[in-house]
């Protein structure tokens, strides 16, 4: 199989495929950015830095099938709206415009850390508060592990540094940006594998260029593993404020939870689901250090 010289990338000017899409140019592939818009600010970044840019919608099978014929290799982002089966089926349409390409030999898929594993968690059953992101996680590795690709590679990446920054923040921690206190319900000792979304990109242009060495390659790719308290000690350096750790109280959680916010069930999650072995695995790539992260993103995070 010749090595790929083309790859579309979807959601690119998300956080992740934005990273794709960047390390892919460095390396001197043909980008094809699959973008909502590609009048918007994002995209024309994109398109400056030298991304062909094709506009879609993933819901649009049309379109998918068409912007597939042209490359060679794909990557998407499973990414999480709420939309449980919406979710699932954009990420199925991707997979199979791919497969049904004359000239896709290889499909990179970005998950999400301990996908696959879900039976494994304390308290899984039909109740459990992330059951059906778990089962769009793996039901989407699934159809790619089935499709019969030549060649493919999922990426399962620790917690985003992104989450920090606004506007993500106003989700992942509320109150931030008022008062430079984390809102947790992580336990003290829960250590958390942390990554710039943007170093997804790494592993797909590294891959790209050793196939072998990537193909069926089921990789996590988180950078350090941090204790909140550990976190917010970094972020107070960067910010030059102090960042202090609040532990949520149960009714907070209970409160929260009522409110519909999705993070109680996420730390809880963490908390029971050790993923701090995944730090440090991928160091040959020399992803972003969190500190590097923080200092190059502080305006975007300090409150």
């Amino acid at each position: 199989m010749n090595l790929p010289e083309a790859i579309l990338v979807t959601c690119a000017t998300g956080n992740q495929g934005r990273g794709v899409v960047c390390r892919c140019l460095d390396a001197g592939y043909r980008v094809h950015a699959y973008v909502r818009d590609t009048r918007s600010p994002e995209a024309q970044q994109l398109a400056q830095l030298g991304a062909y840019l094709v506009g879609g919608d993933l819901n649009d099978a049309e379109t998918l099938h068409s912007a597939a014929q042209d490359v060679d290799a794909v990557f998407h982002a499973d990414l999480w709206t709420g939309d449980w089966r919406g979710d699932v089926e954009r990420s199925a349409k991707v997979v199979d415009a791919a497969r049904a390409s004359l000239r896709v030999n290889y499909m990179f898929l970005s998950t999400a850390i301990k996908t696959g594993q879900h039976e494994s968690f304390p308290g899984w059953g039909p109740d459990y508060p992330m059951r059906r992101y778990w089962l769009n996680k793996h039901a989407i590795e699934q159809r790619v592990r089935n499709a019969g690709f030549e060649r493919w590679t999922i990426v399962r990446p620790g917690h985003f540094l992104q989450n920090l920054t606004m506007p993500g923040s106003a989700i992942s921690f509320p109150g931030f940006v008022d008062d430079a206190i984390l809102r947790v319900s992580w336990w003290p000792e829960t250590r958390l594998p942390w990554v710039d979304a943007a170093d997804v990109g790494l592993v797909v242009a590294a891959a790209l260029a050793d196939p072998e060495r990537y193909d069926r390659a089921e990789v996590a790719l988180a950078v350090e593993a941090l204790t909140i308290e550990q976190l917010a000690n970094k972020m107070s350096k960067a910010l030059g404020t102090r960042v202090s750790v609040h532990y949520q109280s149960d009714a907070e959680v209970e409160q929260a939870v009522k409110q519909g916010s999705p993070v109680p069930a996420s730390h809880r999650w963490a908390n029971e689901v050790p993923g701090a072995e995944a730090a440090g695995q991928l160091s040959h790539l020399s992803p972003r250090r969190v500190d590097s992260f923080l200092a190059a993103n502080a305006s975007q995070i300090r409150p």
